[in-house]
């Protein structure tokens, strides 16, 4: 096979898209996933559970842990689809793996009823999901291959096709890392803004009103990166899983075709060739010898790419230490200033409690004194207030003597006044003796 050949029937192969490649259902199911736990979930548990305060600090308390949980929501998409797809995909290879025993792969059956047979199987309706399926996709592009080739062995396009189905693996899985690589780096973007806002709203002249603002700036930074570090666990892990998964059904297929296509449809490989197949044969081998060549230099590519990587990944790791270290220093120093001004600001209220207190001690003091002379007073006016009670008490007899001699006086007046009748009466008595006295003497004279 020459090498436009071989470029024709793999840019054939080329054109089948592999299952699972497509990027645009992760990015709407994680969508539509943080779209639920934003405007659903979260909203429900904070009324109705106790994880609802959890989930609103974690993963809403601010618009950097919003956007984290959206990627976080598409990248874990990707490892979530596949787990999800694994048994219709073990189903599908196990469905061929019947077909192939009914039918009578490898050995009983020919090649070109072989063709038939498949190309027949993959075109009925029934079984139109099994082309979205690992071996599904690879039976498509055996058929495209037998179907259009020229010349070429079955085994090295089988080959290729598992090395294609390797690469177009890890390819697919590249969205993931990203995500994978994004999230702690969003979460250190976070601890930096956090930092900054608790550095920026420190205020020394205000230290009790500066105070909140400070901790809920320290209270996002470390949020922030929790989420992150924990959200990309979980990625790291889902990863991990569902690649590991598909790689051990990769190999599934890669030993179903050593085992049934290649006996199967390598004699027809065979049956065609010409005697100037076997001049070119040394051609062929040749080109093989360069496609493993350049195979192993894109190999050793990648690992040059992913050790670049690694360097970059721990460059980037110390360079956010190091930051990390000079916000954590500027903090030290702002607590000591804090501290500083906080002595400061005790010793002063001591001063003015001392000096309140001695103002206190003065003005009780003076209070004493007056309470005291208050004291004094009160007992000198109650000493004359006694005095004056005696003195009342001394009228009061007088008066009752006074009021003695004055009933004694009006008796006296009264037994005067008698006498003086008695001596009014004594003399008009003797006035009229007189009277009489009178008249008598001249009668007896005449």
């Amino acid at each position: 096979m020459n090498t436009t050949d071989l470029q024709s029937d793999r840019a054939q192969t080329v054109s089948l898209s592999p299952p699972g490649t497509a990027l645009w259902p992760a990015v709407a199911a994680g969508s539509l996933a943080a779209a639920a736990l934003f405007a659903f979930i979260i909203p429900g548990l904070s009324e109705s559970s106790a994880a609802g305060p959890f989930l609103e600090r974690y993963f809403s308390g601010h618009p950097l842990q919003k956007f984290t949980t959206l990627i976080f929501c598409i990248g874990i998409a990707v490892p979530a689809g596949r787990l999800l797809a694994l048994p219709r995909q073990r189903k599908a290879l196990a469905a061929m793996q019947t077909f192939c025993g009914d039918s009578g792969w490898p050995g009983e059956t020919s090649p070109g009823q072989a063709r038939e047979q498949l190309a027949q199987w993959l075109s009925t309706s029934q079984t139109a999901r099994f082309h979205r399926t690992f071996v599904g996709h690879r039976l498509s592009q055996l058929t495209r291959f037998l179907s259009h080739r020229r010349s070429g062995s079955v085994a090295d396009h089988l080959r290729y096709l598992a090395e294609l189905a390797v690469e177009q693996l890890v390819q697919s899985y590249h969205l993931v890392r990203t995500v994978t690589w994004a999230v702690p780096i969003i979460g250190f973007l976070g601890t930096v803004i956090g930092i900054t806002m608790a550095i920026a709203n420190v205020t020394p002249e205000q230290l009790d009103s500066s105070l909140p603002e400070v901790t809920s700036g320290l209270a996002v930074a470390f949020d922030t990166t929790a989420q992150a570090l924990g959200l990309s666990l979980m990625l790291v892990f889902a990863t991990f899983l569902a690649e590991r998964s598909e790689q051990r059904l990769l190999s599934d297929v890669e030993q179903f075709g050593v085992d049934v296509l290649q006996p199967t449809f390598s004699s027809e490989s065979t049956a065609g060739r010409n005697p100037e197949e076997a001049l070119i044969a040394p051609v062929r081998e040749q080109l093989n010898q360069w496609t493993g060549a350049i195979a192993e230099l894109q190999q050793n590519w990648q690992s040059t790419l992913l050790e670049q990587t690694q360097a970059l990944s721990v460059t980037f790791s110390g360079e956010t230490e190091l930051t990390l270290q000079q916000h954590r220093q500027q903090l030290e120093l702002t607590k000591d200033q804090y501290a500083e001004t906080l002595q400061r600001s005790a010793e002063q209220l001591s001063e003015k409690f001392q000096q309140s207190m001695g103002q206190f001690a003065v003005r009780m003091e003076a209070w004493q004194s007056a309470l005291l002379a208050s004291s004094q007073d009160a007992a000198a006016q109650s000493e004359s207030l006694h005095q004056l009670g005696q003195t009342m008490l001394q009228l009061t007899e007088a008066e009752e003597r006074l009021a003695s001699l004055q009933s004694q006086l009006n008796r006296s007046l009264e037994s005067t006044q008698v006498v003086n009748s008695l001596e009014q009466a004594i003399s008009s008595l003797n006035a009229a003796v007189a009277m009489l006295s009178t008249k008598v003497s001249p009668r007896a004279a005449a």
